[in-house]
């Protein structure tokens, strides 16, 4: 049966904006993104609500929802047992004046009994987001709750009284928002999940940081430290934007085929000064993914135009280097490249699917030599410091060895996970959720 659930949102509280977004808006491209189908909007301030729903939402579109209209006042136990839906036996009640991670809410939905979300260890960085919070001698209360129809008809009153009182009875399991591992293996990194009430202005600042920082991803190479402050700065202005994360990839793809037409015909300075650019420009669509949750199971295509831009720049280099007669066995050293790229790119595939980790992540060897790896950005830039110098040839020629050199460094800690993966090891939960086995 299609997942359902009831938002409780009142003016003006969901309809802060951060980011661009609503706090309403932005749930409900949450809920969509966790699988939900059907939202039934319990609100006093139905218009307002209303208004915010008709704005068109591609992020949002799959999820069919519904308003209901309250007295003003607190939310009671009995007007959610009144939304109640046939053939539903948990229901999430999800409050729409907060701002939750999306795992927050796919570990909350999977506890499988009554439950509500709480946060026994909040970080000292989000105390006064957090504030206004309701105590519970199991932690600060988050808001959502997973509730039974059995469970409904057995209490009355204000919902939030009931949810304290229930988890002061033990009737609902506290689900800890601390419990989370901060691994999250979409980012490289560890990374605790955020959640806090709508901030005031006061704290949309902070707020509007946390949502930032949490869309950076980890195992940076030493361009990418670069590149991503300059990143940040642009989402941080963009996102207030109407602009897309498919609009900005195709930006980036456009400078990026300009820089293989002015490879291939010599003017390296140009082609050079744009790839520099492509670096930055490449990390802003997934940010805005991220940062506004418009993140689409399409979005993954992506990084195939990202491959596809990049070999046609060691391509047209190494047309351009023959035809020149600079390097005139450069077909071979791009041969060479390829080769190294491609069973690089396998070793690091393979070990991701063993362990559930990027080999970057797995020791200090591999983390250091990812700073100056053979990667896009490192070849970049050291191709941009030869043709600086004078010297883009050997630039070339010192890219593909270190792209060798990669491959070569990488390949015992490939063999040694194969070997243990072979041996019977069990599959990581975070393989098993991005491949699909068991």
């Amino acid at each position: 049966m299609a997942k359902q659930c009831v938002i409780l949102a009142d003016s003006p509280s969901a309809l802060i904006e951060l980011c661009g977004i609503s706090v309403l808006e932005r749930l409900l491209r949450t809920l969509q993104r966790c699988g939900f189908k059907r939202a039934i909007v319990l609100s006093s301030t139905p218009e307002p609500i209303a208004e915010e729903l008709t704005k068109p939402s591609w992020a949002r579109a799959e999820l069919d929802v519904t308003i209901h209209a309250q007295p003003t006042g607190a939310v009671t136990v009995e007007q959610v047992a009144d939304l109640w839906p046939n053939g539903v036996e948990l229901l999430p009640i999800i409050p729409a004046n907060s701002i939750f991670d999306q795992r927050l809410l796919r570990m909350f939905i999977s506890s499988g009994r009554p439950a509500a979300l709480v946060d026994s260890a909040v970080p000292a960085r989000l105390h006064s987001l957090v504030a206004s919070a309701s105590a519970t001698k199991r932690g600060k209360l988050c808001g959502p709750a997973l509730l039974t129809r059995d469970w409904t008809r057995s209490r009355a009153g204000p919902l939030e009284e009931a949810l304290r009182a229930g988890l002061e009875d033990e009737t609902l399991l506290p689900v800890d928002v601390a419990a989370e591992p901060l691994y999250y293996a979409p980012l490289n990194r560890n990374v605790r999940a955020y959640w806090f009430p709508a901030p005031s202005p006061d704290h949309t600042k902070l707020a509007k940081r946390i949502l930032l920082d949490s869309a950076q991803k980890g195992t940076l190479d030493f361009p990418a430290m670069i590149h991503s402050r300059i990143e940040t700065f642009l989402i941080s202005r963009l996102c207030e934007t109407s602009v897309t994360p498919n609009q900005l990839t195709i930006l980036t793809n456009l400078v990026a085929w300009s820089a293989t037409i002015l490879f291939a015909t010599g003017r390296l300075g140009w082609g050079f000064a744009l790839a520099l650019i492509v670096g930055v420009l490449d990390g802003l669509d997934g940010k805005q993914a991220r940062v506004k949750v418009e993140t689409t199971k399409h979005g993954k295509l992506e990084h195939w135009f990202d491959a596809f831009f990049e070999i046609s720049w060691w391509i047209s280099l190494a047309y351009y280097f023959h035809n020149s007669g600079q390097i005139p066995g450069a077909w071979h050293y791009l041969a060479l490249l390829l080769f190294a790229m491609g069973l690089d790119g396998i070793m690091k595939s393979g070990v991701r699917f063993a362990t559930g980790r990027s080999i970057e992540e797995l020791g200090t060897l591999e983390r250091l030599l990812h700073l100056v790896s053979g990667r896009r950005n490192v070849f970049v830039w050291l191709l941009t410091v030869g043709f600086l110098i004078g010297a883009p040839a050997k630039a070339f020629i010192i890219m593909t060895w270190l792209a060798v050199a990669t491959a070569v460094l990488h390949l015992p800690r490939a063999i040694a996970v194969f070997s243990k993966f072979r041996r019977g090891s069990p599959i990581p939960e975070t393989t098993a959720k991005v491949f699909g086995v068991k």
